[in-house]
């Protein structure tokens, strides 16, 4: 996230005071409410230049906020943050979207921090959007699943629904099947299946995570 340019020797309220007049905000509590709700309200006369890189990602959110804006675009918001400053910094952008409903887009490169937070992704490659997807589709698309091929694909999903009492696969072609139940349990699904009939020739754990996501939309190499 890039900061807004903070005076080093003011402290988080003095410095926000400057941009509340700045900006012709007439409300004087503003800066004290927004403190609060970016965790600085105890920062006292700590100068602004002593700050963490976390309290100053803090700040630059509270002076986001102080025109209680509707709209809200982050650009790198953990970038240097270690763990502690990107869990604190995360539950602070959930809190803002639950409790002011700010509608937050955020661009980063670590998208394994993105997937437990975004609802909506767009890819953007070259300077193009490759793919605006929900959540929820995202997680179908990258979910755990057994990759089987088999000698009888009909055959094989009477037996998966009646024998190992699920519905959740997907048939690919003639001879290729996904489950996504069972997934740490291959060795069950295999003697299931060739003991009422069906030849497994290969069955494995597969599955991509979200950066490998974006390396196969772009259609780059990953290593598995």
């Amino acid at each position: 996230m890039k900061l807004q340019v903070f005076f080093p020797y003011l402290s988080a309220s003095e410095n926000l005071e400057y941009y509340r007049i700045q900006k012709g905000i007439v409300d004087k509590k503003v800066v004290k409410d927004v403190l609060k709700i970016v965790g600085l309200q105890d920062t006292g006369r700590k100068k602004f230049k002593d700050f963490s890189l976390g309290m100053k990602q803090r700040l630059g959110l509270a002076f986001a906020i102080m025109g209680s804006p509707d709209f809200l675009i982050l650009d790198e918001p953990i970038n240097g943050l270690d763990p502690t400053g990107i869990v604190e910094f995360r539950e602070l952008i959930l809190k803002l979207n639950r409790e002011r409903n700010i509608t937050i887009i955020i661009s980063s490169h670590i998208l394994g921090e993105l997937s437990q937070i975004a609802i909506t992704y767009g890819f953007i490659h070259n300077g193009k959007i490759l793919e605006q997807i929900s959540s929820k589709e995202l997680n179908e698309k990258c979910r755990r699943f057994l990759s089987l091929k088999v000698s009888d694909t009909a055959k094989s999903t009477v037996i998966i629904e009646k024998r190992l009492n699920t519905n959740k696969y997907e048939v690919l072609n003639d001879n290729e099947i996904r489950l996504y139940e069972y997934v740490d349990a291959p060795e069950m699904v295999t003697k299931t299946l060739i003991n009422n009939g069906v030849m497994v020739s290969s069955i494995n754990q597969t599955g991509i995570n979200l950066e490998n996501y974006f390396i196969d939309l772009i259609g780059g190499d990953h290593d598995d």
